[in-house]
């Protein structure tokens, strides 16, 4: 009997270590800063789907609820200029156009991962590297000059991207994302509605296209135990 009794400490003993080691620690929250290009398609870049890119930094705060689905909020800067006379398509009136402005936005945007996302290996095969989806809204402003007035103009957009996540450590991970953000206005470039189409045409407004590279630090461990924790 003490010999069936110690063995049955030895294996429980056994059980809760190898648990324990394999259940590797995971975090809510991430929160790192970016570096990247930013570019315009409208009304002075109506041909190039990528055109004079310009230096953009981004820093971003993540909640992770779970493994697949996260919640970020990016405070970006952009840097964005063009001239029409990089391009042969006929202006209207013969005019030229040119603008060098700087535009930021705060978005939040949900992202789903397509694999489980995490490190270490237990029962829902995690993977250090998981493609993502993403999109979301945005709001900011946009100010600088713009053939030669100088404006200031709010912003509304609707980012759509994509973009793929690595786990480079327990507690450090890297994004490359890829964003185009479509404005609801035409004033981004500090031009208004220069073709006479009508503000209120879809293909009479401005888009904001973006390639960031970022890393992020996870704090605030989940807690395994609280089982409630993961139904938010």
């Amino acid at each position: 009997m003490r010999r069936t009794l110690i063995l049955i400490l030895l294996w429980a003993t056994c059980h809760g270590f190898c648990r324990l080691s394999a259940q590797e620690a995971e975090y809510l929250y991430e929160i790192g800063p970016g570096v990247g290009m930013s570019w315009t398609y409208g009304d002075v870049n109506r041909a190039s789907a990528i055109y004079d890119p310009q230096a953009a930094w981004s820093l971003t705060w993540r909640y992770n609820p779970n493994l697949r689905w996260a919640v970020a909020v990016d405070l970006n800067l952009h840097h964005v200029k063009g001239d029409s006379r990089d391009f042969d398509y006929v202006t209207l009136g013969g005019q030229t156009w040119s603008f060098d402005r700087k535009c930021w936005q705060v978005v939040m945007r949900p992202e789903f991962t397509f694999w489980n996302y995490g490190w270490g290996s237990d029962y829902r095969e995690k993977h250090r590297i998981a493609p993502f989806l993403t999109t979301g809204i945005g709001f900011g402003q946009a100010s600088g000059s713009s053939t030669g007035s100088s404006e200031r103009s709010s912003i509304l957009t609707w980012p759509i991207g994509a973009g793929i996540k690595w786990k480079m450590a327990p507690r450090w991970d890297m994004q490359l994302t890829g964003i185009w953000s479509k404005c609801f206005g035409d004033d981004l470039d500090g031009f208004v509605d220069p073709y006479r189409m009508g503000t209120s045409s879809p293909i009479n407004t401005d888009w904001i296209g973006q390639l960031m590279l970022s890393i992020t630090f996870s704090f605030k461990e989940r807690c395994f135990e609280c089982h409630n924790q993961n139904h938010f």
